[in-house]
């Protein structure tokens, strides 16, 4: 008898699993690849590298990218057009933008999951929020000269504060201070 497990049904989809991350290649660091993720196809058995670029002008052309890629080229488009914007990151790994209109204040706007004002999104996938971070433009400044300032802004981002406080590292102390400079490093 074969110790060979059989093949899939035909409608279960096949994954790719990822081997890891790499220094990107100098073709990848051409475009200003800052690493690059391996993977291997489920279907077809083959490696394949999958470059996290920071070229806005790669994203465009290749039209390629996930999370990463689709928020800062959406966030460069949103102040392009006029909008005041921040990058939010969330270190259980995803980032959006939000922006600020008048009347609403800051509107939660996710690129990769079409989504519209849903800030508790992630928590119906599960992610035990810590720290999640937006990143601004710091008006104060001449527009040649700004620089970005940071904002935690976890408590946006779910209904367990608590718990996103029991799960971080740092007391809101230690936190404020930690944000203070680095406000002060971006000034």
């Amino acid at each position: 008898p074969s110790t060979t497990p059989p093949p899939p049904p035909p409608s279960a989809p096949l994954l790719n699993h990822m081997v890891g991350v790499v220094a990107p290649s100098p073709p990848e660091r051409a475009f200003n690849a800052t690493l690059t993720e391996v993977y291997l196809c489920g279907a077809c058995g083959k490696i394949y590298r999958f470059p996290r670029s920071v070229a806005l002008r790669h994203v465009i052309e290749t039209r390629r990218g996930r999370c990463g890629e689709y928020s800062r080229l959406f966030f460069k488009t949103s102040e392009a057009l006029g909008y005041v914007s921040r990058w939010v990151v969330d270190w259980e790994d995803h980032v959006w933008v939000e922006v600020g209109l008048p009347g609403k204040g800051w509107v939660h706007l996710d690129p990769c999951e079409a989504a519209v004002d849903e800030p508790l999104l992630y928590e119906g996938w599960g992610k035990k929020q810590t720290y999640i971070l937006a990143f601004a433009r710091d008006r104060s400044r001449p527009a040649r000269g700004a620089r970005f300032v940071v904002e935690d802004v976890t408590r946006r981002y779910t209904t367990d504060w608590e718990g996103a406080l029991g799960r971080r590292k740092v007391s809101m102390e230690e936190m404020a201070g930690l944000l203070e400079g680095a406000n002060g490093v971006l000034r």
